[in-house]
């Protein structure tokens, strides 16, 4: 049996997450397992860097899975991209020791999140970025970044999930970027592991403080009170990006 690593990316839509769902609802995982089991004809498990949520993009995902073939990674990945839907594609493929794991092995993940900041929307950018139409001040931004990154304790923006409740809440942030493309606000966060919702929780804390509705230097307080209800919204899915993943 052979160890395959997969750098795929999905517009992320239309997909209940990438974790296979009871309910039957379509994920990336079990759009990705049905296309391997008509290519290998056997059933294989896709295992993915980590779990993205509904609605939440990849550019960068990274998925291993074992099989019995002879077939060889660049036929593996033009296989697949002729079976995948159109909303999923394999950009790059490789064999891999047999202890490689995409989730275990990972070190650093980065994910990339996108605001409009326009007074009117975009249709062509509806479902990539989220449209924030109020002033927004970079400047104060970076201020409450600059505490958001290191190591903390990051319960205050994690969202509650009874199925992860004893991974821990440690995290250590090592890059955390907020930069103006035109019209488009871009922050990129880099960490050794995400809580659940926690970039996205983290955004939302950030538009309070440029917006004016949380002062810059609270970030402190929020760590501290390792309460949800004190870090700002959870900005919403589409916005977000899973970018790339380092091992």
């Amino acid at each position: 049996m052979r160890n395959f690593k997969l750098t795929i990316e999905y517009d992320g839509t239309s997909f209940c997450g990438w974790q296979i769902q009871k309910n039957g609802e379509r994920t990336v995982q079990g759009e990705f397992e049905k296309s391997c089991a008509l290519i290998f004809k056997q059933d294989i498990k896709a295992i993915a860097s980590g779990r993205t949520d509904s609605g939440v993009h990849a550019a960068g995902q990274v998925v291993s899975f074992k099989a019995y073939t002879r077939m060889k990674p660049a036929e593996i990945q033009k296989a697949l991209n002729s079976r995948l839907p159109p909303d999923i594609a394999v950009i790059a493929a490789k064999e891999v020791k047999a202890d490689f794991h995409a989730q275990y092995s990972v070190k650093e993940k980065t994910y990339r999140y996108t605001i409009l900041n326009l007074p009117y929307r975009s249709a062509f950018l509806r479902q990539r970025a989220y449209f924030y139409p109020y002033s927004l001040d970079l400047s104060l931004m970076r201020r409450a970044a600059r505490d958001i990154k290191g190591r903390h304790d990051f319960k205050s923006f994690q969202a509650h999930d009874p199925l992860r409740a004893d991974c821990g809440t440690v995290r250590t942030i090592k890059r955390l970027n907020i930069k103006k493309e035109g019209d488009l606000v871009h922050i990129d966060v880099t960490a050794d592991g995400f809580l659940y919702k926690m970039v996205r929780n983290i955004v939302g804390t950030l538009i309070a403080s440029g917006s004016g509705q949380l002062p810059a230097d609270i970030i402190p307080k929020i760590l501290k009170a390792k309460d949800r209800d004190k870090a700002g919204d959870t900005a919403p899915a589409h916005g977000l990006c899973l970018m790339s993943v380092r091992y």
